[in-house]
């Protein structure tokens, strides 16, 4: 398989490979304290030394790191300005599944784009020949798990007590699955897609 992180489109969106700058706009909060967590849902400024430190020795050593890994990394764009990012990781061989999870800078919730551009990404995945991917969210992500809702991913597994809270509470995490078949039964689009590859 090959593990390009390749450009992909939308009506609206392009999905590709990101410059640094891209990230560190895209991450501009941190997004722990965006969910709804303990009452707590706020923006708070991320720090950018974190972001920074992926790319040590420049942004093609970084999507060599990512492609190693078997792992793809997109920025998400919209009229060219970075608006969100689409990352796979924990490729497993065995059940022939990946993981995907996801991000949208606050500015540009609520406007159905990082629907549209998983549905793609999904898509793309499911071409490469993947039969199932998985996304895990945290109780009190709300936003993230409408979207998965929305694209029809089901109850996978619940991890109790993943997370404790800065006041101590234990936060559940959910993880959804959506098979190929689910897929292609909901959108009737991958065999289309297969086709123009």
């Amino acid at each position: 398989m090959n593990y390009e992180t390749v450009l992909l489109k939308t009506k609206r969106l392009i999905m590709k490979r990101g410059e640094k700058e891209d990230f560190l706009k895209v991450y501009e909060y941190d997004f722990s304290k965006l969910k709804n967590i303990d009452g707590v849902c706020k923006l708070v400024k991320q720090d950018s030394s974190k972001i920074e430190s992926w790319f040590k020795g420049g942004i093609k050593k970084y999507y060599a790191k990512i492609k190693k890994a078997h792992m793809f990394d997109w920025i998400i764009y919209y009229l060219e300005k970075p608006i969100g990012n689409i990352l796979t990781e924990d490729e497993t061989k065995e059940d022939n599944s990946i993981e995907v999870s996801f991000n949208m800078h606050p500015n540009y919730w609520g406007n159905g784009y990082m629907t549209e551009a998983l549905a793609c990404v999904i898509e793309y995945l499911f071409s490469l020949g993947y039969d199932s991917i998985t996304c895990t969210y945290q109780d009190g992500n709300l936003k993230a798990k409408r979207v998965l809702d929305k694209l029809g991913f089901k109850a996978y597994k619940i991890m109790k007590d993943s997370y404790k809270t800065d006041i101590g509470n234990l936060i559940d995490n959910y993880v959804v699955i959506m098979s190929k078949d689910d897929w292609f039964s909901k959108t009737g689009r991958i065999k289309n897609l297969k086709d123009s590859l």
